[in-house]
Order: C-alpha cells, then sequence, then structure tokens
C-alpha cells in the first residue's frame, strides 16, 4: 500500500534520510526557513509525501494528538508508513527494533514545531518541552482536552471580476489519519487504473473528460462522507475594494461555519481550526490570513484552538480540486442560464449532488455583514452512484 505513495524507503535505527532544498547561495536563514516551510506545507496539502519528514508533517497535520505526544506521533508512523512489518496490533521486541526510532521522530517533530512553526502543540505541552515562547511564559498555559477534533477547512474564492463574488469551503471533519491515507490512496490508484494525468480544475473541464470529473467528484464524497461544503455569496456591485470584500466574506464563512458546525451537534467544540487558502500572492495572502486569524480570536469562542492559517498551492491537492470544482460550478450557475454547455451539465451535476438550489441566493445581497452561509453538509454517500 505504502509503496503508491512514492516515498523513499524506510528509515531504520535512528537514520534521519530525508532532503532538504539546495542550499541557495545569499539566501539568510529565515529566508532559508521560510522556503523549506512552504515547500513542506505544499507537499503535505496536495499528499506529495516524498521523505520521513513529509511523512511526519503528515500526520502532524491530521492528528492534534500527534503533536503533543511523540508515542501517538510513532503509533500513527508506523501503522501508516511501516503495517507490512508488523500486521497485528502489538509489536513484538524484535520488529519494535525494526520500526524507525521514536528518537529519530521526535527530533524532526521538533525541527517542524520549532523551526518551521507549524503544528504545534498545546501549550502546556511546549512548557512542559521548554519550547513555550517568552511571552507567554506569564500567561496562563491553554487548558485544551485531550482528543480533540480539528476542522481543516479549504478556501477557495472565484467571481471577482464577474456580477457575484463567492467563497466556497470544503470542511474536513474527521483527524483518522489511516482512514484519511487509504482513501487518498484509492483515489490515486483509481487516477492510475483511468490513466488519469490531469488534475480536477473547472476552468480545464472539457467535454471528452466529462464523465471522469463526475466520477471523480462522486467518489470523492463517498470516500470522504464527513466532509462538508460552505458558501457565501456578494453582488460585486459597487465594491471599492474587492480584496478586503473577499476577506471579509471568508471570515464571516469561516466563523458562522464554525457557530452551525458546533450548533447542530455535527461537529461540535472543541475542536483546533486549522485553514488552508489558494496561494496567489505571498504578500496579500499573509496580511489576509493574519487578518482572518485575528478577527476570529477576537471572538473568544470558547472550544476553539487555533492552529495553522496559510496560503499553499493547489496543484496536487485534491481536496483543493474539489472545493475548486464545488465553488466554480456555484460561480457558473449564478452567471448561466444555460443549461446546453457541457460545463453546466457539471455544474447542474455538482448542485444536484449535494441538493443545492441555486434559486435560494439572494442575488441582490450587497452587504456583507448580512451574507448568508449555505450549508451543503446533508449528503447521504450510500445513496450516490458513480457515473458510469
Amino acid at each position: 500500500m505504502h509503496e503508491e505513495l512514492k516515498v523513499n524507503s524506510n528509515p531504520t535505527q535512528g537514520e534521519l534520510n530525508y532532503s532538504a532544498s539546495p542550499v541557495e547561495e545569499n539566501i539568510s536563514k529565515e529566508e532559508r526557513i521560510q522556503k523549506e516551510k512552504q515547500e513542506l506545507l505544499n507537499r503535505v496539502v496536495s499528499g506529495q509525501i516524498e521523505n520521513i519528514r513529509d511523512r511526519v508533517a503528515y500526520i502532524l497535520n491530521h492528528s492534534n494528538e500527534a503533536r503533543n505526544s511523540d508515542i501517538e506521533l510513532a503509533w500513527l508512523f508506523w501503522t501508516n508508513f511501516e503495517r507490512e512489518k508488523f500486521p497485528g496490533s502489538t509489536l513484538s521486541k524484535e520488529q519494535m527494533l525494526s520500526m524507525t526510532r521514536i528518537s529519530s521522530l521526535s527530533r524532526i517533530r521538533a525541527k517542524i514545531q520549532n523551526e518551521y512553526k507549524l503544528f504545534q502543540a498545546d501549550d502546556a505541552v511546549k512548557r512542559f518541552r521548554g519550547k513555550l515562547e517568552e511571552d507567554k511564559r506569564t500567561e496562563a498555559v491553554e487548558d485544551k482536552p485531550s482528543g480533540i477534533g480539528i476542522y481543516t477547512v479549504y478556501i477557495d474564492e472565484t467571481g471577482k471580476n464577474q456580477e457575484y463574488i463567492s467563497v466556497g469551503s470544503l470542511w474536513i471533519l474527521k483527524s483518522d489519519v489511516f482512514a484519511v491515507t487509504s482513501a487518498q490512496l484509492e483515489l490515486k490508484k483509481w487516477k492510475e487504473e483511468k490513466q488519469i494525468d490531469f488534475e480536477f480544475h473547472f476552468r480545464e473541464l472539457t467535454k471528452n473528460r466529462l464523465q471522469l470529473y463526475k466520477e471523480f467528484f462522486i467518489k470523492y464524497i463517498t470516500k470522504f462522507p464527513e466532509t462538508g461544503f460552505k458558501l457565501i455569496v456578494l453582488t460585486n456591485k459597487g465594491l471599492s475594494d474587492k480584496g478586503q470584500a473577499i476577506t471579509d466574506l471568508t471570515y464571516h464563512l469561516i466563523s458562522k461555519g464554525i457557530e452551525h458546525e458546533n450548533s447542530t451537534g455535527r461537529a461540535p467544540l472543541p475542536r483546533v481550526l486549522q485553514v488552508w487558502i489558494d496561494e496567489e500572492e505571498k504578500g496579500s495572502d499573509r496580511l489576509k490570513i493574519e487578518n482572518i486569524k485575528e478577527r476570529l480570536k477576537s471572538q473568544n469562542i470558547k472550544g476553539l484552538y487555533f492552529g495553522d492559517f496559510a496560503a499553499v498551492s493547489s496543484k496536487g491537492s485534491i481536496d483543493a480540486q474539489i472545493v475548486d470544482l464545488f465553488t466554480a460550478s456555484i460561480n457558473r450557475k449564478l452567471h448561466s442560464q444555460s443549461d446546453g454547455h457541457f460545463k453546466d451539465e457539471f455544474a447542474n451535476f455538482v448542485l444536484d449532488v449535494l441538493k443545492f438550489d441555486i434559486t435560494q441566493i439572494n442575488k441582490q445581497n450587497t452587504d456583507i455583514d448580512n451574507s448568508t452561509l449555505f450549508n451543503l453538509a446533508d449528503i447521504d454517500p450510500s445513496k450516490l452512484v458513480v457515473a458510469n
């Protein structure tokens, strides 16, 4: 199973067998760290796991417990990436000696958390490890419950130069690392069987690929039934700063989305929130992310804890591709009255699968603060049929 991830051979006996990017001349340490951090984030989010460091980051991304416990990290690493060495649920001494050592995984975890500042442990754990930042040492440490889940939110936007702006999102609520890995591998295997060498982006949809796009969308939902889609739409008319409008819409989408997941009991708090937006421009992306994060923090939502917020490349990420197809389909039907084009057929297909009536959207809304959140989460995957 794990050979399909295209990773390097398993490092054993404490080897740290991973390769960093080539060292560039005339680049500061801080610039090097930021570059390595972004490259690692892009690989983890896209599922392109190339080496042991990627594997550790992949697990930290999906498991809050692994961020706090090296024993949990090691167990998830072994069961996901070295399963062939022990088919049962227990380890013998001989088997344990053949696995990647906990000390090796711990050093990589420390580098990711302390140098790259990614996938942070709880404050109490950081204090115990001696890595709590100086300005927090005098504050009360964060009393985060153990075993809590994660809201992983992928954001996509469209329509900046059209009549309506839409901000869509994909919410992943299950953090079972093994289940996520297995589902991703199944989708990868399906693409290989179909000899698919392209990514599923709405703008690249052709008539010949229409059936494959439909099948991909259905397969994703059936493999990840705990996911949900959320959307906010605003009339573009009279907006003087479209970038700020998109930031405001994104903030409202996440804030109202958390409220919905908690109040309905679908994914109640406490939870850790991490947000990925599509990478565009580094400077504006960073400002946008920090703006949204600080506004969410200022709400002081009980039981909400903050993980990573970052702009990442959508290349290779099936999650980013799915939210692109969702958001672009809504955008297509907002701006098109036709049903004859193959792109309209696909957009209608997506809305039908999600049981969403486009007429529910108030096209006259010009007030960001009153934007309506549309939650598309009530899907029964068992009733979905994969297109032929």
